[in-house]
């Protein structure tokens, strides 16, 4: 029975000593700036791919290799998208902690840490298809390589 009422106590609490909770809070501050800066440079690669897009609509010019100015604007869009989930998980995590600190609410400093782990998933994810493209652009270049020097 002692066990059972540990065991629900350590569930329903969040044991922190006043030093983890400065630590916490400070935490919660920072990422808010920096997930508000974060949507800012969201809003302003947005605006600017849709400035492209219309532009690149009506103008047929060619930059950087060959690529329309259309699908330079599609291109950063797509970054956009990328970049909102981090952003998002960043500010849900400060939110949530900074409320669950100040009103001893485990529920709230909980779904803090579930959006934090989601940030980190996320950006482990990302590494993880971005090394893969790596991986596959040596695994073309160095053959095209070798058949270009044996040609030439």
């Amino acid at each position: 029975m002692e066990n059972l009422e540990n065991k629900e106590q350590n569930e329903s609490s969040f044991i922190a000593s006043k030093e983890i909770n400065g630590y916490l809070i400070e935490i919660s501050k920072w990422g808010k700036f920096l997930a508000i800066v974060g949507f800012v440079g969201l809003g302003i690669v947005i605006i600017m791919s849709i400035i492209a897009m219309i532009s690149g609509s009506f103008i047929s010019h060619s930059i950087a290799g060959g690529f329309s100015v259309l699908a330079f604007g599609i291109f950063y869009l797509i970054i956009g998208a990328l970049y909102f989930f981090p952003t998002y998980y960043l500010y849900q995590f400060s939110v949530e902690m900074k409320q669950g600190i100040y009103s001893e609410k485990l529920s709230k400093i909980t779904s803090g840490f579930r959006n934090l782990k989601s940030l980190f998933k996320y950006f482990g994810i990302l590494t993880i298809v971005v090394l893969s493209f790596y991986v596959l652009i040596l695994l073309f270049a160095i053959p095209s390589s070798i058949f270009f020097l044996i040609n030439n």
